[in-house]
């Protein structure tokens, strides 16, 4: 029996099943029945209160798509509870920093260098001088802001700002102005659309990144 046209009972705990996957066997049960008894509850709720399959649909759709980034933190403090020596979130954590200020400070060098090669001396105001520099400053305060633990979701944020002007605007400065990077760049088709994907690929890493260095609220709280 389908109280909508579609199972969105079935949709959420498909979600629910993805997200406690590789859990402890318990752990992830407990979560998705508790989970189907709560959208069930919802839908017999839109039943008694005669409210239209679409508002009820709509509704439960709304309610799962807020919680997923609730499901996402639940999900990571359930894997650390697993690692009990710590050593698996440790290193992963050492990893995500190195390749998070590697790539930062790439991205800076990358900047400087173009900003340097401008043999025709473009005025400061104009062309893409002005916010390849102030990119590259945003990106360098951010990569300082990665050396303190409690401000490494800060500096995530912050070299997530910049990043994309340096990889379009700072590129193409450096495209200009090197002659072996021009010619590639003009005889690539797709070079533009390859820039803005790279673009979009390094500002989601460092959201990811920012999520994962996030304090838990719930700590700060108990303190």
């Amino acid at each position: 029996m389908s109280y909508t046209r579609f199972d969105v009972a079935n949709l959420v705990d498909r979600w629910c099943v993805f997200y406690t996957r590789g859990l402890l066997a318990d752990v992830a049960t407990d979560r998705q029945d508790e989970l189907r008894a709560d959208v069930l509850d919802h839908l017999q709720w839109g039943r008694d209160e005669g409210a239209s399959e679409r508002a009820v649909t709509r509704a439960v759709l709304w309610r799962a798509l807020k919680g997923m980034p609730s499901d996402l933190s639940w999900r990571r403090a359930q894997r650390r509870l697993v690692d009990n020596g710590g050593f698996g979130t440790r290193l992963f954590a050492g990893w995500l920093l190195l390749g998070a200020s590697a790539l930062g400070v790439g991205m800076v060098v990358l900047a400087l260098t173009a900003i340097g090669r401008d043999r025709q001396g473009l005025p400061f105001g104009e062309g893409p001088i002005a916010p390849t520099l102030v990119a590259a400053l945003v990106i360098s305060c951010g990569v300082l802001l990665l050396l303190r633990q409690r401000t490494r979701w800060l500096g995530a944020l912050w070299i997530a700002a910049g990043a994309p002007i340096v990889i379009t605007t700072g590129a193409n400065l450096l495209i200009v102005t090197t002659t072996v990077l021009f010619h590639v760049a003009q005889s690539t088709p797709l070079w533009s659309a390859g820039e803005v994907t790279i673009a979009v690929c390094v500002v989601v890493f460092y959201a990811a990144a920012a999520m994962w260095w996030m304090p838990d609220r719930s700590k700060a709280k108990a303190r």
